[in-house]
């Protein structure tokens, strides 16, 4: 089943439970992209590339708010999905190759959460790519017991004499915390998206706190659609653990006009106190 993608009919029936066939929940600032859907809306609104639709289930907020979140599993004998391991939700048809977007991206480690040193991505800012691979130009890292922020970017040309490949792309890891266990972590992020040197901008916020920022300087490759966000779990190699776990919140998206507020009141962080590490 490689390369399959599933769009997630077969669980309507959950999100009615939960009270969102019924439009109840939060707002997003875009509404054409991503955010909470209605049961009816949902397939047309994200993607899931899983090897299994039931490894991504609706369920209460394990922090002990009342609004509904989702449950992503992988196990290390599912069938790879482009090439990896991974349960990951991505908004349908959204792309932007340059200026401004706003995202909103969270996640939650349980308690039973494995610390092994192999990476896992648990959100990304990716790329659109054709003939050209490269690695995403932002992308959130649980590796070992540190919560990593990885960087990508390059000034170069798709084609062309020298081009852009992942061996000439800029790269920077950031480590931005010891991973905590029962805490939603979410991100907020400013994207000015430019691949031209000289241009450009990203802000990144961590649980309120800015962890991150770089001005007028590109973030981005010349890609063949754009950048878009996906949050979820990704194996980009072996697992080293028999099934991992992750609580996720739906993909928020702002245009120009958004602001860190806006973005920020949208996620789990908002609204009540993060639970404390029990590990």
């Amino acid at each position: 089943m490689i390369g399959l993608r599933w769009h997630i009919r077969a669980f309507m029936s959950c999100l009615t439970m939960l009270g969102l066939a019924s439009g109840a929940g939060l707002a997003q600032v875009d509404r054409a992209r991503g955010g909470v859907a209605s049961g009816s809306a949902f397939a047309s609104r994200y993607a899931l590339n899983s090897a299994d639709p039931a490894n991504l289930t609706w369920v209460p907020d394990p922090a002990g708010s009342a609004r509904p979140v989702m449950r992503v599993r992988v196990r290390d004998t599912d069938d790879k999905v482009f090439g990896g391991l991974r349960t990951e939700i991505s908004p349908l048809n959204e792309y932007i190759r340059d200026g401004v977007r706003w995202y909103a991206l969270s996640m939650y480690f349980p308690a039973d959460w494995e610390f092994h040193p192999y990476p896992v991505v648990v959100g990304q800012l990716h790329t659109s790519q054709k003939a050209t691979i490269v690695s995403p130009p932002v992308s959130f890292v649980a590796h070992g017991r540190s919560l990593d922020l990885e960087l990508h970017h390059n000034h170069r040309s798709v084609g062309g004499s020298d081009p852009v490949t992942k061996a000439n792309s800029a790269s920077q890891t950031i480590r931005l915390d010891k991973l905590r266990t029962q805490t939603w972590y979410c991100f907020v992020v400013r994207a000015d998206w430019s691949f031209t040197p000289g241009q450009g901008s990203l802000r990144i916020w961590m649980n309120g706190d800015k962890v991150y920022e770089a001005l007028n300087s590109y973030n981005a490759y010349e890609t063949w659609l754009g950048n878009w966000p996906k949050v979820g779990l990704y194996h980009p190699g072996a697992m080293g653990v028999h099934e991992r776990t992750l609580y996720v919140d739906y993909v928020y998206v702002g245009g120009q006009k958004s602001g860190f507020d806006e973005m920020s009141a949208l996620t789990p962080c908002s609204g009540h106190g993060a639970a404390p590490e029990t590990k």
